[in-house]
């Protein structure tokens, strides 16, 4: 067990020194000045969001360029979410209502994607808030640095909660990771609450998009793009950052994450298998020396040495990320979240690989 344990957690420190050093050659963004000339479609899929399309609508009422379309699809909404953006839509020229051809989000997004007028679309999730120059940043990166997909950044709202701060860190890192590999010349992940992508390469990539399993819009969209030697950019800059409801309860975001776990079929990517394994082993040795050091002290001494070069590397890597997400006390956080993690990361694991598959 010793000599597994310090592999394992040498290849996994071997992989987040590889994020940091991508996330590093990503220069942060700053638009210019010249004048945007391209128009966007923002494809949004709804599903019961009333209580977030009001602030929705009056942030898309406030982005700095307008040269865009809305368009809404409902997925079968009971709370008047449809309702809702119909009357809405006489003080929003740029709406466009659909209805879902299809069931589930990824049919929504295909409604919204065949439905759009313009080559540069945006997903964003109903529950996100975009800065005010969020279009106009994405756009004018777009512009300067064409690419068939723009993964922008997104973080989660915080109330000063403890669950929702340990949401905050752990999702800020796989934004975080998902930006590195980029950067290090390996797309790996990716999130559809703030996509950026051509119509054309969706159009491309759409046999490959798996519609029968019930997530994946965006990292499916990724792999495919990516095995089609595409241009994958990450986007730097907090402008182009929208923010996302973090999960009210421990059962929706533990049920949020199985969902993201059970892409079985992306797992064909071999790096992204050799990631998701890393980190699900390196959570396993620290659990199973912490049980045997009940029964010999000298797992004691391998569970303290192997978690605290996890947390030692993890403590890197979110300072490294801190400025874009603007994470506070990183130290006594990435503690906390370090005692958390292995827990969490084997029960979702063995639920996504188990359990039954749920859709959004």
């Amino acid at each position: 067990m010793s000599i597994t344990s310090i592999i394992i957690l040498i290849a996994y420190s071997l992989l987040i020194v590889f994020f940091i050093k991508g996330w590093d050659r990503i220069a942060y963004f700053t638009k210019n000045e010249k004048s945007l000339s391209t128009p966007v479609s923002i494809i949004t899929a709804c599903k019961n969001e009333i209580q977030h399309l009001p602030q929705l609508f009056q942030a898309l009422n406030k982005q700095t360029y307008q040269n865009f379309e809305f368009i809404l699809v409902d997925d079968g909404s009971t709370d008047k979410s449809y309702e809702y953006a119909q009357n809405a839509s006489s003080n929003f020229p740029n709406l466009v209502l659909l209805k879902n051809q299809g069931k589930g989000k990824k049919y929504a997004i295909k409604s919204g994607v065949y439905r759009a007028k313009n080559e540069l679309i945006i997903s964003l999730d109903a529950d996100s808030i975009p800065d005010t120059e969020w279009i106009e940043t994405i756009v004018s990166f777009y512009e300067e640095n064409p690419a068939d997909m723009i993964i922008c950044p997104v973080k989660t709202g915080s109330n000063g909660s403890f669950f929702q701060e340990m949401q905050q860190f752990e999702f800020a890192s796989l934004v975080g990771s998902g930006a590195g590999a980029i950067g290090a010349g390996v797309p790996l992940l990716c999130n559809g609450a703030n996509l950026a992508f051509t119509k054309s390469a969706w159009l491309a990539s759409e046999q490959e998009l798996h519609f029968d399993e019930p997530s994946g819009d965006d990292i499916f969209l990724l792999q495919s793009i990516k095995r089609k030697k595409g241009q994958i950019r990450f986007l730097k800059s907090s402008k182009a950052m929208t923010t996302t409801q973090s999960s009210p309860t421990l059962k929706s975001f533990l049920n949020q994450r199985i969902r993201w776990a059970g892409k079985r079929v992306a797992y064909k990517d071999f790096m992204l298998a050799f990631t998701g394994f890393t980190v699900f082993a390196s959570s396993f040795v620290i659990l199973a020396n912490l049980i045997l050091a009940v029964f010999n002290q000298k797992y004691l001494e391998l569970f303290l040495f192997v978690f605290t070069l996890k947390w030692f590397v993890d403590f890197v890597f979110l300072k490294r990320i801190k400025e874009l997400f603007a994470l506070k006390n990183i130290f006594s956080k990435s503690f906390l979240l370090s005692l958390i993690y292995p827990f969490y990361i084997l029960f979702t694991a063995s639920k996504a690989l188990f359990g039954k598959k749920t859709s959004w």
